[in-house]
């Protein structure tokens, strides 16, 4: 039984010190892996020189690339076995693709389709500000507290005992109740240390 194939997303981090021919070359590779294991290559896109989070095998930045391909379960696993393999690759990761949330870089030249959305439509006439309503809108009622939901038991609690608080006087120190019998006075060994 042949298993659907679905969109993936593989996120994989390579080593900066990397020439641009040599990381074409671990993209051309990579690129291979999938095809050979009934993947099929959406796009790879460049996602930035960054710094990592935290130190990955002595390094502290690396290029992070995009990859989105149509594949099965044995193209994720062999993809996953492969980022382990490459040794420029410091880390990869391969989740579902969102189809909502393609990331598209900026650096990509834009598509014919794409072009065309770029013009700009027909420019609009402002409104002069003599056809502005003068008179301003009108104010918004309150809703009377019968519409309103009850509050909560838990809410009138905590307000009640709030009110109770700010209602009790603070005793002064005099007043302050005395230490309970049941408490152990500290001795006056206790209290030199």
């Amino acid at each position: 039984m042949a298993q659907e194939t679905m969109l993936y997303e593989a996120m994989y981090i390579l080593d900066p010190d990397l020439s641009e021919e040599e990381v074409e070359q671990v993209i051309n590779d990579i690129h291979r892996y999938v095809e050979a294991n009934n993947g099929e290559v959406v796009s790879d896109e460049f996602f930035g020189q960054r710094r990592l989070a935290y130190e990955i095998g002595g390094y502290t930045e690396g290029i992070y690339r995009i990859l989105y391909f149509r594949g099965d379960g044995t193209t994720v696993g062999e993809l996953r076995h492969e980022f382990g393999l490459i040794e420029p690759v410091i880390r990869g990761m391969v989740v579902m693709a969102n189809p909502d949330a393609i990331y598209k870089s900026p650096e990509a030249p834009a598509g014919p389709a794409e072009e065309e959305a770029e013009e700009p439509a027909e420019p609009v006439e402002p409104i002069p500000a003599e056809e502005e309503a003068e008179e301003p809108a009108e104010p918004v009622e309150p809703i009377p507290a019968e519409d309103q939901e009850a509050e909560t038991a838990e809410q009138i609690e905590v307000d009640e005992a709030v009110e109770m608080s700010e209602e009790a006087p603070v005793p002064s120190e005099s007043e302050a109740p005395e230490p309970s019998a049941s408490a152990p006075e500290e001795t006056s060994e206790e209290q030199s240390e």
